[in-house]
């Protein structure tokens, strides 16, 4: 397939052989990809379609046609994808535009390989991820919706799971139990029976939590055992999954916890496989590929996604992914992306430092980012990692960012310096008075943030995060009803975060826009109430909003768990009209 080729500028004979293999599964894809053909349907070029609305076509429209994954040489001239897998050294598998990609753009529509339970969730349902506490499973104990969620497939990890014997007892020695401990307490002299019947029934509560707090220990366990299972399932899905790429170091902390908390439990107890290399090897494809799915009833699961594992880590990406309510990856450019470039998404949270980024990359993706703003000791203009110079009161900066131990220097130019130690210090020092600080209570965010602002350097990342939380509690406020003092206060926040996450994110991410929406909104409001100059100032700062209002406009429309942003742009078309 022409357009699903090959680029193999570098790379050993397995990771070119591990591309075949995505090839093949790529094929799988395109009754999700009507954008891939040159036969597309109009609409899969519309970049406002909501994507309930875009998955509702294009399943409409698949089952209109007849796939068949074994293309002729006439169907593959008629697959041009905006993507191609690509190897090389540096970056070893990833995915390259094909073309031109517009901001807003779809680039890829995946349906989970897998999905798995999360370790420190809370009790969710083993098959549809709802809530589940009331009921479990008889044969193995996990958490069900009931027992219309005990189908074919539960069955069979169930086989698996029961050898943990985690299930309550069967009715019948439950009864028998009961029956004899009631003959026992009933023995007993009257002085002593209710204690023991209150003894009792505290055992028996203790007995069930522990039962139940068991089954949520191994939810960490369960993405292994579905894995392999699966991997039973065709031969084309042990392929992929084994040239998923992860990183099983031996003398790396995360081995050594999957060792005692899966691969043990997994051989030992489940005996789903004879293999520790195997599952070790399963596990370090979850640790490195699995993403965080949060799906359309309020839970969040981990799942696996091959063609977007390709992504490439970037602090900047250029692409992001969003979730449909039932797990469907949709990924869409964010940007502008020529064509060659490297796709990449954010594998960390960009709100961080690079101290922090750096940190979260070894320990749960283990490699090292050298991405622009990682090299940058600014961060891209933005000092978002700098404590205060003590000597002149300006930002102090790694002298070497990708080196944790790294003295700190004054970017002023004072000659004041500061220890790793010392400017890991300030963070932890920092990260304690965050402690309990509810993320919904505006005045004791406002009041933490004025107290750290004489330790950090203003668009520090704690400072930010704070003011992020603030903003984040506006949202669906009524602003006419706040003090116009306040709202200048607001107004001011929103356009200092505004203006570092422009620096540092691409135009159409979700906290962009998010944050973009709050500014156009309390503008509008300082306008509505502002008279003379000031009224002035606020609409000639709406009219400079005018492409962040377009990029809310399209982005906040694609998913309706996204804020409103309607009656903002009534509002706004209303002001900007007037004369």
């Amino acid at each position: 397939m022409a357009d699903l080729s090959i680029s193999t500028t570098t790379g050993s004979q397995n990771c070119v052989e591990g591309v075949r293999v995505f090839e093949e599964y790529s094929l799988h894809l395109l009754p999700h990809n009507p954008a891939w053909l040159t036969t597309a349907p109009a609409w899969v070029t519309s970049l406002s379609l909501p994507h309930h609305t875009l998955l509702a076509n294009i399943q409409k429209w698949s089952q209109e046609l007849s796939w068949k994954t074994h293309l002729s040489e006439e169907d593959r001239r008629g697959v041009a994808p905006p993507l191609r897998v690509g190897v090389n050294q540096m970056y070893g598998r990833h995915l390259v535009a094909a073309r031109d990609m517009r901001a807003g753009e779809v680039v890829l529509v995946e349906p989970p390989l897998l999905l798995a339970l999360r370790a420190k969730s809370p009790p969710y349902c083993s098959r549809c991820y709802r809530r589940a506490e009331h009921f479990t499973c008889p044969g193995c104990g996990f958490f069900l919706c009931g027992v219309e969620c005990m189908t074919e497939s539960h069955q069979e990890e169930c086989a698996v799971f029961r050898r943990l014997g985690l299930a309550d007892p069967p009715q019948d020695e439950r009864q028998k139990e009961e029956e004899l401990m009631c003959e026992r307490v009933a023995a007993m002299p009257s002085e002593q029976r209710a204690q023991a019947q209150a003894l009792l029934q505290q055992a028996r509560k203790t007995a069930l939590q522990q039962r139940r707090l068991d089954v949520l220990r191994q939810y960490m366990v369960q993405p292994a055992v579905r894995t392999l299972l699966t991997m039973n399932q065709s031969d084309l899905k042990r392929k992929l999954i084994l040239s998923l790429q992860g990183n099983s170091d031996t003398g790396s902390q995360r081995y050594r916890i999957n060792q005692k908390r899966i691969v043990d439990v997994v051989i030992n107890q489940l005996q789903a496989a004879t293999d520790p290399t195997l599952v070790h090897q399963v596990c370090s494809v979850w640790d490195t590929n699995g993403f965080e799915v949060p799906l359309g009833w309020g839970t969040r699961v981990h799942g696996l996604y091959p063609l977007a594992s390709l992504l490439t880590h970037d602090c900047r990406a250029n692409t992001q992914q969003w979730f449909t309510a039932d797990g469907h990856l949709v990924l869409r450019a964010v940007d502008h992306i020529p064509e060659g470039s490297v796709l990449t998404t954010c594998y960390t949270d960009p709100q961080w430092a690079t101290l922090l980024r750096q940190d979260h990359l070894r320990v749960s993706k283990q490699f090292t980012c050298t991405c622009t703003r990682c090299l940058d000791p600014t961060e891209m203009g933005t000092f978002m990692g700098s404590p205060l110079c003590q000597g002149c009161g300006g930002p102090l900066v790694s002298s070497a960012p990708l080196d944790p131990k790294s003295d700190w220097i004054c970017h002023s130019r004072c000659p004041h310096t500061a220890t790793a130690k010392e400017a890991a210090g300030v963070g932890a020092q920092v990260g304690g008075s965050l402690r309990g600080l509810s993320p919904t209570d505006a005045a004791a965010l406002n009041a933490m943030a004025s107290h750290l602002k004489s330790t950090l350097y203003p668009t520090h990342h704690v400072l930010l995060q704070l003011h992020v939380s603030t903003l984040g509690t506006i949202v669906n406020k009524d602003l006419s009803e706040m003090p116009v003092e306040e709202i200048r206060t607001l107004a001011a926040i929103s356009s200092l975060v505004t203006g570092v996450i422009k620096q540092v994110e691409a135009p159409l991410t979700r906290l962009t826009v998010r944050m973009a929406r709050e500014e156009v909104r309390l503008q509008l409001q300082l306008a509505r109430r502002g008279h003379g100059d000031e009224r002035l100032a606020s609409k000639n700062k709406l009219k400079g909003l005018s492409r962040q209002v377009a990029d809310c406009e399209l982005v906040l429309g694609w998913d309706d768990r996204m804020p409103p942003f309607s009656a903002v742009l009534r509002d706004y078309q209303a002001l900007m009209e007037e004369q």
